[in-house]
């Protein structure tokens, strides 16, 4: 397998700072063609959000460089030693933040979805509201849940679609990185094929844009994953991006 990738981060029209982080890596690993790629949303209303963020990615990004081939290397590439591995840097992660915000009386968090890649092999994790979606054979669809109180209020039937989108408790987390002593992540693994699309992103990516027109552009014959990410920016309408905006595409190919 090859994956190919692009990625963009703004600030979009409205907010002083990003607070997103992207982060996208491939290589081999003893023969096994590998992809990682992450999106942290920091959490706006909390201070030091952009810093949880960024600390996110930094630290998968050390993960990568040595946990990762580390455990492959030694043959414990086995679905549940790389899921062990996964939450194991998570729990580090979130004990990090959390810590780092007892210690100075304040809240800092960040979401984060996270797209493994090892050979046909996929895993997810999530937490937050940003969203894992893959695109096979023309059509999207959602990989991850929103760990939010309006998508746990829908999921129990207490609110509508319609409801849920003009909810003002929409940007209210039920669980990110950071925010508890223990960390809850969602989690899924499956095959991936030759052809599918990978989209990792922010809300304020598919709040905009929404999922058919998001379906469309990933849809587009010709374009690279690097223009569909910067492609599904630039369709949001001027003045619409009223959050930061990240997007990660990645497609898999066949050698």
């Amino acid at each position: 397998m090859v994956y190919r990738y692009g990625g963009c981060s703004e600030i979009g029209d409205v907010r002083n700072e990003n607070q997103d982080r992207i982060l996208c890596r491939t290589g081999s690993i003893g023969g096994i063609p590998c992809g990682l790629f992450l999106v942290a949303d920091g959490m706006g209303g909390f201070r030091y959000g952009g810093w949880a963020s960024e600390y996110t990615a930094r630290s998968f990004e050390a993960w990568w460089s040595r946990e990762l081939p580390q455990m492959i290397l030694a043959g414990r590439d086995s679905s549940e030693d790389l899921e062990e591995l996964l939450e194991q840097e998570i729990w580090e992660i979130n004990r990090a933040l959390y810590q780092f915000g007892r210690q100075r009386q304040l809240r800092c968090g960040t979401t984060l979805s996270l797209l493994l890649l090892l050979g046909s092999r996929g895993f997810i994790r999530n937490l937050g509201d940003s969203r894992v979606y893959r695109q096979r054979d023309k059509r999207l669809c959602r990989l991850t849940q929103d760990q939010s109180l309006v998508a746990q209020l829908l999921r129990e039937g207490a609110l509508t679609e319609q409801e849920a989108k003009t909810s003002a408790r929409k940007n209210v987390l039920t669980m990110c990185l950071g925010m508890y002593e223990a960390a809850k992540s969602y989690g899924a693994k499956g095959r991936v094929r030759s052809g599918d699309v990978f989209l990792l992103c922010s809300d304020g990516l598919y709040n905009p844009l929404g999922e058919s027109r998001m379906e469309e552009l990933l849809g587009l014959e010709g374009d690279a994953a690097e223009r569909k990410a910067a492609l599904l920016r630039r369709q949001i309408p001027p003045g619409q991006a009223l959050d930061n905006v990240s997007a990660v595409v990645v497609e898999v190919a066949e050698r």
